[in-house]
């Protein structure tokens, strides 16, 4: 069964320490894989989650 998402929103909170300095920003090539590998972390939770379900 192809699975197909036309648009993920994933929310998160981002919390720095006021006592560290500001780094600099990453690419835009880090910031692509960044991404990649989130959205490969959902589906896979995602698919695991509907064959869990299908089990029982």
């Amino acid at each position: 069964m192809p699975l197909e998402v036309r648009e993920l929103v994933i929310k998160v909170t981002v919390s720095t320490d006021s006592g560290k300095p500001a780094t600099a920003l990453p690419d835009e090539k880090a910031l692509r894989q960044w991404k990649e590998s989130i959205i490969r972390e959902c589906m896979d939770k995602i698919l695991s989650r509907m064959k869990t379900e299908a089990d029982r």
